[in-house]
């Protein structure tokens, strides 16, 4: 394991850990990629959380619209269809959980790649990740059960990573 890790390569491992949390945790079923992107569409919130490993940091995101992110969290909640729309601290609650979720299933998937990783606090958002001149934005949209999910994956630039 010596040399830069391509993290933006990783993000079918992140597509693999939403689709296991999707089906088991969200009942939401099936989950299919619709397209990738190199900058998120908007308008999306969502959490997203940091993984550092010794060859570089990267973040990792759960977002969609105000109504896939209801739709996500009662999912988490198991709360019926039905019921009133969760304020916004309980939204961003479920959100940051399943965010860390998802995080915790990529870190198992991406060890032998990567490193280990040490995960931080996941943080809740409104408005898309912008790249920078040292960070690079990769996007898979997705669509789980009716829920149109983007999954962000922020990562250093290539010879950037310092």
């Amino acid at each position: 394991m010596s040399g830069a890790v391509d993290f933006g390569a990783l993000l079918p491992h992140l597509e693999a850990a939403f689709a296991e949390v999707a089906a088991r945790a969200l009942g939401l079923d099936p989950v299919e990629v619709e397209r990738r992107l190199e900058e998120p569409p908007t308008p999306y919130q969502g959490a997203y959380l940091g993984l550092l490993a010794a060859r570089g940091a990267i973040q990792v995101g759960v977002a969609s619209d105000e109504a896939g992110c209801q739709a996500l969290s009662r999912g988490l909640l198991g709360l019926p269809e039905g019921e009133p729309p969760l304020c916004a601290a309980e939204l961003a609650d479920a959100l940051c959980e399943i965010a860390n979720i998802v995080a915790g299933g990529f870190k198992g998937r991406v060890r032998e790649t990567t490193g280990s990783l040490a995960m931080g606090l996941p943080v809740f958002f409104r408005g898309p990740a912008q790249p920078t001149d040292h960070t690079a934005v990769r996007v898979a949209v997705l669509r789980a059960g009716a829920v149109r999910v983007a999954l962000l994956l922020m990562h250093p630039k290539a010879g950037k990573e310092g």
